[in-house]
């Protein structure tokens, strides 16, 4: 008895080891690439993005970062040109290069709400980050986010609504 275990024991093991070498052989190595076209237009076309090009690129001292586009609440005159289109220097992660130029970099905490324009911000902030004389940017949770511009009330515009 225990030697017709131990035979259908191989004979499963030996069936399986088959059963992969056929499926290999069946679909030969490169048979992915070749691609069937049929000559069709594509229903959905893909716009192709890069980080890049959803962010603010931020270089200093031969080093860049990025953060979301709509985070930068205040940008003084006199350092627009650290905010440019094309990379230089190495990458660095926000927490670090925010804390190698604290010099001119300011955050300030938005709610949920003010970042999705639900909320504005409050009266007279644009005043206080004029004074300032630093980059702003907004942060939800330690992180910098998006500030969307404050939406308008449409029920207020229109009376037939309720």
């Amino acid at each position: 008895m225990k030697n017709g275990y131990i035979i259908r024991f191989v004979a499963t093991l030996l069936a399986s080891g088959l059963c992969l070498l056929s499926a290999q052989a069946d679909n030969p190595q490169g048979a992915e690439e070749k691609k069937k076209t049929s000559g069709k237009k594509p229903i959905v076309t893909v716009k192709h993005s890069t980080l890049y090009k959803n962010s603010h690129i931020i270089v200093n001292r031969g080093a860049h970062t990025i953060i979301p586009k709509r985070s930068i609440l205040f940008l003084p005159e006199r350092i627009k040109t650290r905010v440019v289109e094309k990379p230089s220097g190495t990458f660095v992660l926000w927490p670090t290069f925010k804390r190698n130029n604290r010099d001119w970099i300011w955050t300030y905490e938005v709610t949920l709400d003010q970042a999705r324009g639900i909320t504005p911000l409050p009266e007279g902030k644009m005043k206080d980050f004029a004074k300032l004389s630093r980059m702003v940017v907004a942060l939800y949770r330690g992180n910098p986010v998006s500030v969307l511009p404050p939406k308008q009330d449409s029920s207020k515009d229109s009376p037939n609504k309720k």
